[in-house]
């Protein structure tokens, strides 16, 4: 019962991170959020950031949790065909691989990954380009 309930606890704290994670991503940078009055579904930048912080600790342990109790399946992952233990397995060695590139990739702007950083600076030079519009007009119509 621990291990489906961590299972699942895992499950739903992702989607969450996916959805907050998405509505960071898109959300007005800063306090123009609040300037703006942003929101996504229903809710705003910080409630957001509030739930991407907390589920991401709840993933965190439940992860933890859910590494501890499957430790048994996970070694076994680590053995090859004549049950000997090794760290550094075909499909552990490629995980880390991918996962090394796609980190050295983002800090150092390699395309393709770079697009999604870009992108993500579209949607503030857009939200800050409403803002200065919506100012403008809010003070032509006073000076008026």
């Amino acid at each position: 019962m621990l291990r489906k309930t961590t299972s699942f606890i895992m499950l739903f704290s992702f989607v969450i991170m996916v959805f907050s994670g998405i509505a960071d991503f898109i959300s007005p940078f800063g306090r123009l959020s609040m300037m703006i009055n942003w929101h996504f579904l229903g809710l705003g930048k910080m409630q957001w950031l509030a739930l991407h912080i907390v589920f991401m600790v709840i993933f965190t342990v439940a992860g933890i949790l859910h590494i501890f109790l499957n430790i048994k399946p996970i070694k076994a992952y680590l053995k090859n065909r004549a049950r000997k233990m090794i760290v550094f397995t075909k499909e552990m060695s490629i995980a880390l691989l991918v996962t090394t590139i796609l980190f050295f990739a983002t800090i150092y702007k390699i395309e393709p990954l770079e697009k999604f950083v870009k992108l993500n600076k579209s949607f503030n030079t857009y939200w800050i380009k409403q803002f200065k519009e919506e100012r403008s007009k809010q003070l032509a119509i006073r000076d008026f």
